[in-house]
């Protein structure tokens, strides 16, 4: 289990730091494209700019140049009649202004537009965006114009500086980064309880059974014992071979009530037990449980009561012998625990609810009771809240069996503390008012 709770707990950080990994590798790319939008935008705003001027004005002041330049990163190349501007530039980029600037020139001709020859067939030409590689492997958005005047041809020449994306975002990814950190951490965290608390009905259920396993282990070895000891004892004295028959015979009817009771539960839980629901009269139902329990009660000088209603109970969908087996199953179990001079009541009432009624069955006794702490696992397969198991009347599957039963009828049991002391099992059954024909 300890293995196995590891390696489920990685295998749920890997897999959903992979997904988060993902989502972010997804944000970032995003990112990247809306920052080659955003400085795409940019180049088309100040060429914009400077287009605009060079076409209004007839003289552009270098201030004008000079703050473009430096508040875009732009190379900024104007020629009149092939005769360049006597501007210099105020912002220097890696690779030589010069060298750029025939770079761009270069692929404009590639397009046929020439700065030093006027437009024929328009009064301007624009070349296609570039981009072009700076010596340093920085990059620029490149583009010319070139405009007809009445005296001559000017050109345009505008290349914008195009930082690294990774610099561009790098405040964004160290904060991804930071994020991917903290999520995988948290990841753990959370995957840890996760598998812990998915991982507890195993680990229950793993209990349960290595307890069900010594339990019954225990309960087949002590008959098997007395079998193999009474067996030894006819060899040794055939006199007494008659006494220890029956002795044996006894063993073996208990071990084969285990092994019945071990099959019904694991019908149940193959849901291959069922029952055979049909119109039960419970009035008849409940008295003839209190006539098969009489006598025995008498024998033991304990008092047995029925209390019904006046009115007579409604009938029920049920399978009757299943029914009665619960009852008696529940009878069986106060009578081992009430000791002569104390009474058990078989009590019937119905209960109505906000859109249902159902019937109430409740079975009292005067015993020694059940621990609080016990309550809560009186109906787990063999349990006994007599640890050393030194009874032999039962084997604690009974009150299993006769909450299985319960359920397949819909309905419920539960034990609580008799208010005259001892305990009360109630079983609550869905009264319908439909019945198969």
């Amino acid at each position: 289990m300890k293995h196995l709770y590891l390696r489920l707990t990685a295998l749920y950080t890997i897999t959903a730091g992979l997904i988060l990994t993902l989502a972010m590798a997804g944000f970032l790319m995003l990112r990247i494209r809306e920052t080659r939008q955003e400085q795409l935008e940019h180049f088309h705003s100040t060429w914009n700019t400077v287009v605009l001027r060079l076409q209004s004005d007839s003289f552009i002041s270098q201030r004008f140049l000079a703050q473009t330049e430096a508040a875009s990163q732009s190379v900024i190349h104007i020629e009149e009649n092939g005769i360049p501007f006597l501007y210099q530039g105020s912002w220097n980029p890696l690779t030589p202004r010069q060298t750029l600037i025939d770079q761009a020139k270069k692929l404009a001709a590639g397009e046929g537009i020439f700065p030093s020859y006027a437009p024929v067939s328009s009064s301007s030409l624009t070349s296609s965006l570039f981009t072009i590689d700076g010596n340093a492997r920085e990059q620029y958005y490149a583009r010319i114009l070139v405009l007809a005047y009445p005296d001559g041809v000017r050109s345009l020449c505008l290349l914008t500086y195009l930082p690294p994306i990774l610099q561009s975002l790098k405040e964004t990814i160290l904060v991804l980064c930071i994020l991917e950190i903290l999520g995988v951490f948290c990841l753990l965290l959370i995957s840890w309880h996760f598998v812990d608390w998915s991982l507890q009905p195993v680990e229950e259920s793993r209990r349960k059974q290595a307890e069900f396993i010594a339990a019954a282990s225990h309960e087949l070895r002590s008959p098997l014992a007395v079998l193999r000891s009474a067996i030894s004892a006819i060899l040794a004295e055939p006199e007494s071979r008659e006494r220890l028959l029956h002795s044996m015979d006894s063993e073996c009817m208990r071990m084969s009530r285990l092994i019945d009771d071990m099959l019904l539960l694991a019908a149940a839980d193959a849901k291959t037990w069922s029952i055979r629901p049909q119109k039960t009269d419970m009035d008849t139902l409940l008295i003839e449980t209190y006539e098969a329990f009489l006598p025995v009660c008498q024998e033991k000088q304990i008092t047995l009561r029925l209390q019904l209603p006046e009115a007579s109970l409604p009938c029920l969908l049920a399978d009757p012998e299943r029914i009665r087996q619960i009852l008696f199953i529940l009878l069986d179990n106060a009578l081992c625990h009430t000791p002569a001079g104390k009474a058990i009541g078989i009590c019937a009432r119905v209960a109505k609810g906000l859109s249902s009624k159902s019937l109430i069955l409740q079975i009292k006794d005067q015993g020694c009771g059940i621990p609080q702490e016990s309550q809560p696992y009186i109906f787990d397969r063999f349990y006994r809240v007599d640890k050393a198991r030194s009874g032999k009347a039962h084997f604690g599957l009974g009150l299993s069996i006769a909450r299985e039963l319960t359920t397949l009828h819909k309905g419920t049991l539960t034990v609580a503390d008799n208010p005259g002391g001892g305990t009360c099992f109630t079983v609550t059954l869905p009264i319908t008012d439909t019945f198969p024909v």
